[in-house]
């Protein structure tokens, strides 16, 4: 199943290093998302740049549970 709220925050990782902030509205990701894929689109070395994303991702979903309990 695509989960789009992790490629978003795997897009915005490659560019910058880090998760997206909590704070961002839906609309700012999809924008953010959208721009990225453009300046993206073909550029085969953004693989070089998705190391840690696994890890941060699963350390955030994690949190997110903690929070929800």
């Amino acid at each position: 199943m695509y989960d789009f709220e992790k490629e978003c925050n795997r897009m915005f990782w490659i560019v910058k290093g880090h998760l997206i902030p909590r704070a961002w509205h839906p609309e700012e990701i999809v924008e953010m998302y959208d721009s990225y894929f453009k300046r993206m689109w073909g550029n085969h070395e953004t693989c070089y740049h998705e190391e840690g994303f696994e890890e941060a991702w699963a350390k955030r979903k994690e949190e997110d549970e903690t929070l929800r309990n």
